[in-house]
């Protein structure tokens, strides 16, 4: 990757376990795509929620040259998994993955 990864939080402290979870999400994304020039993560601890307690939205920019800047928003669920960071980034890395994918299908000279 030539620019440094990016990796910011909201709403809460870092989490060196989050943190960890998305760089080894970034180095397995740059195994597969040489290509990626950037990458941008934010997880934002949500306001309290009455019955689950706080869930973590994650966004995620990435820049893959032609198709410049692919963003993925993973929104605060009531699902009760999305109350640890952790497991929210890994579901926004899969919903990242499944959009990479459809480029890469869609891309002529591939």
């Amino acid at each position: 990757m030539k620019i440094a990864p990016e990796i910011t939080f909201g709403g809460s402290e870092p989490s060196p376990a989050a943190r960890e979870v998305i760089l080894r999400k970034i180095g397995r994304l740059e195994t597969r795509n040489q290509r990626t020039t950037g990458c941008r993560v934010t997880v934002i601890a949500t306001s309290y929620k009455h019955r689950h307690g706080v869930g973590f939205q994650v966004n995620i920019w990435l820049t893959i040259p032609p198709h410049e800047n692919i963003v993925v928003t993973d929104t605060a669920t009531d699902d009760p998994r999305h109350e640890h960071a952790q497991v929210a980034i890994k579901d926004a890395s899969r919903r990242l993955g499944v959009r990479l994918t459809t480029l890469w299908l869609k891309t002529p000279d591939r």
